[in-house]
């Protein structure tokens, strides 16, 4: 969902082929300029620049694969077009030339193909400098097969026929006719995306060069491109499932895998890099809540699995739901060279559309690199280097790096509640039946499995802020290595200090994990650390000491009192800000970045010193936290504490306009409110003079529309009431601002009648 060169071509013409797709080899027909007497069947040329109106478009609303190509409907078979020739040791060859004039690239796809074995397939380039090929029954799946894309605006399709043997059928169904690839694409394709996006084998790629090999970019209906990565089960047998998004899906007989497309450095290079192809899948599950769609490649495939050749790395997967400290993302934005993001952050739960709520993980704002068109279906990778997501959709952009990239949940994906096989993920890559919570990445070139492997998956209980000394930390202790956990030391402390341990026995098998509580610890106030390490399991040696530790910061607040704010969302809660400050106006809390979409309560708990606090809350709109109608219901604000609770903003008075404050005191014994004087405006509605007067004076006034736009601003000489003309403002819905001379800023609506 989210938004090759002239020179490099010439290039192409005199050296070997780069791409491989089929089992090699350089087809059975070559004379020269022989080319001239195959046949030739013509499509007309595309409307480019309607097709290049749309994408921008498509690019900006999102929701498809990102767009490379037209698609020319057709069925051209070795009984219809082409000629048949036979060669002097008797086998047959047929030959057609298919043209799409102007074309940057053209790919095709065909059905209702029998390869006979023996017989074999090509395509290729007139002067034979970029072939696929030899495609054979291997890469055929129920008569269909879809090819890369080949160089130009003229392939030929070669089909031989080996001597003796059954002649087949093939046909071609479709011609894809790229237009945003090469001259025009040098800067939309190969090297296409923002500037800011780093190549995967950059230096910062280093930790994850395992995962890289497991992303692949993909072909959907032979004109789009997205993202996806194999990703391995509880069997660690090398299934090929590959893991996208939903709104990627086409017909996976004809998709085209491309593995291994990046730069061999952090530099682009100057000429497209090599690559490998398969081709071929059949669909597993899919489901559009969380965006998911899960397909087994079929063809090109040896021994069952991905070529050895191609080093296949199965991503693995966490389905706990357990929020991740950290996320990067490896990915083909605009259909470039594999990429790789940071996030640095912990994610959110949240939901993209009309998705349901908690199904997605939000990246607030990438840390290094952004998502872009082709992006699509790429995985989100936690800190433990598993797979929690595959991208959906968003906004962020390398002009705009702060904005938020929501991907569908593993743990939702996983068993939706009424899914079966068809539209879940457990099924797939559980199929044993284990349980398992995480799985860990596999790679059939590594050898022998770690057999001893446990590490501490997550620290609970030490983060936050806390009201009270007491703190009382937990652990997530799993079990990575082939052989049961069944006992282990537990080494932790506060501060920098690692002087505590705890001694576990249980029995853990392979990918479970348990919740190990420790003693509570007492700590003054102020800012403190976590820390925890596992070592000794079963009283022998770790086999993979890089996922041992884990550490924590957190807060605590003696004498303090716990506040709760809850916040009640309307669909728009993009528009939402809010910050609280103390009474010597430091900001200690703020809150943005929501989606919209997601009406509901959002409940965020404070530790506040005694004393008095502001609680601002904005709307970039103007209309407050009304929805209706276009929402259920409009937003509210309540904040409560020890019983006390205050009501200030509710369903009835949601449209605040821009900006309102709450204000209020915590003393230990609830929460007091402080009622402040607001700006007073009459008439209201209003047809020519509306008379306004604040509780404070005031230094300028402005008449605002929905949109934000200022119609009138007048400067006011610290005046408390005053009267303003809006007579040739039009029938309508408006909002006048004052800003004291203090800097607060009151607002209230005005109807113009």
């Amino acid at each position: 969902m989210k938004r090759f060169l002239s020179s490099f071509f010439i290039f192409l013409w005199f050296n070997a082929c780069f791409a491989q797709q089929g089992d090699g080899g350089f087809g059975h027909y070559f004379s020269n300029n022989g080319w001239k007497t195959i046949p030739l069947v013509s499509y007309p040329t595309p409307n480019v620049n309607a097709l290049q109106a749309e994408d921008r478009v498509l690019d900006s609303v999102g929701g498809q694969p990102w767009r490379f190509g037209y698609n020319h409907t057709t069925a051209i078979n070795t009984e219809n077009q082409g000629v048949w020739i036979n060669t002097k040791e008797g086998h047959s060859l047929w030959l057609v030339r298919l043209k799409s004039p102007n074309a940057l690239t053209i790919n095709l796809a065909f059905d209702k193909t029998i390869i006979p074995e023996g017989n074999e397939l090509y395509v290729y380039n007139l002067d034979k400098s970029f072939i696929l090929g030899k495609f054979t029954s291997n890469h055929v799946y129920k008569g269909q097969l879809g090819t890369e894309l080949v160089p130009g605006d003229e392939v030929i399709v070669e089909y031989f026929v080996k001597k003796n043997n059954p002649k087949g059928f093939v046909q071609v169904n479709n011609v894809t006719h790229g237009y945003r690839t090469a001259q025009e694409f040098y800067l939309k394709a190969f090297g296409s995306s923002g500037n800011c996006n780093l190549n995967v084998n950059c230096p910062e790629g280093g930790p994850w060069q395992q995962e890289r090999n497991g992303v692949v970019m993909l072909v959907s209906g032979n004109s789009g491109f997205c993202s996806g990565s194999l990703i391995n089960n509880t069997l660690n047998n090398g299934k090929p499932y590959v893991l996208t998004a939903n709104h990627c899906f086409s017909n996976p007989a004809t998709w085209v895998f491309r593995f291994n497309w990046q730069s061999a450095g952090c530099s682009n290079p100057g000429t497209e890099p090599t690559f490998q192809s398969l081709s071929g899948a059949i669909l597993r599950s899919r489901a559009s809540a969380s965006d998911f769609c899960l397909v087994e490649i079929t063809g090109g495939l040896q021994g069952g699995t991905v070529p050895a050749a191609y080093t296949p790395y199965f991503n693995g997967w966490d389905n706990s739901g357990n929020t991740p400290s950290s996320a990067v993302g490896i990915h083909h934005p605009s259909g470039d060279i594999k990429k790789i993001s940071f996030e640095n952050d912990p994610l959110i739960s949240t939901t993209f559309g009309g998705s349901p709520a908690n199904s997605h993980w939000g990246v607030t704002g990438w840390d290094q690199g952004v998502t872009e068109g082709g992006s699509s279906g790429s995985p989100l990778f936690d800190q433990n280097h598993r797979i929690i997501g595959q991208l959906h959709g968003g906004a962020s952009a390398c002009g705009a790096p702060v904005l938020s990239d929501e991907y569908g949940k593993i743990s939702y994906s996983w068993i939706p509640n009424g899914s079966d096989s068809t539209n879940q993920l457990k099924y797939w890559l559980d199929p044993n039946q284990s349980g398992a919570t995480f799985v860990n990445g596999y790679d059939p070139s590594g050898g022998v499995p770690v057999q001893v492997d446990p590490f501490l998956a997550a620290v609970n209980g030490v983060s936050g802020t806390f009201c009270s000394a007491d703190i009382s930390p937990s652990i997530t202790l799993s079990n990575g290595g082939a052989v049961p956990l069944t006992s282990a030391l537990i080494t932790y402390g506060f501060d920098g200090s690692t002087n505590l341990t705890y001694p576990w026995t249980g029995n853990l098998p392979q990918w479970q994990s348990t919740t190990v509580t420790l003693p509570t610890a007492q700590l003054g106030s102020g800012t403190h650390t976590f820390n925890a390490t596992v070592s000794n399991p079963n009283t022998g040696v770790d086999e993979n000491n890089l996922n041992n530790t884990q550490n924590s910061s957190f807060n605590v607040v003696l004498n303090g009192q716990e506040v709760i704010l809850g916040l009640t969302l309307d669909c728009y809660g993009s528009e939402t800000s809010w910050s609280l400050q103390n009474s010597s106006g430091t900001v200690l809390f703020t809150g943005n970045g929501y989606n919209d979409n997601n009406a509901g309560l959002v409940n965020i708990a404070w530790c506040l010193d005694f004393g008095c606090y502001t609680y601002t809350i904005n709307d970039s709109y103007g209309d407050g936290m009304y929805g209706l109608p276009w929402c259920p219901a409009s937003g509210s604000v309540e904040i409560s504490s020890l019983g006390d609770s205050l009501t200030g903003i509710s369903e009835a008075n949601s449209d605040f306009g821009f900006e309102t404050t709450l204000n209020f005191c915590v003393d230990g014994s609830g929460i007091n409110p402080i009622d402040l004087p607001s700006l007073v405006i009459y008439p209201n509605p209003v047809q020519q003079i509306v008379h306004w007067k604040a509780p404070f004076p005031v230094s300028s006034l402005c008449v605002v529309d929905l949109n934000g736009k200022i119609l009138i601003k007048e400067s006011v000489s610290d005046s408390l009431q005053s009267s303003l003309s809006i007579e040739h403002l039009a029938k309508g819905v408006y909002y006048l601002t004052c800003e004291l001379v203090s800097g607060e800023i009151l607002t209230k609506k005005v109807v113009k009648e």
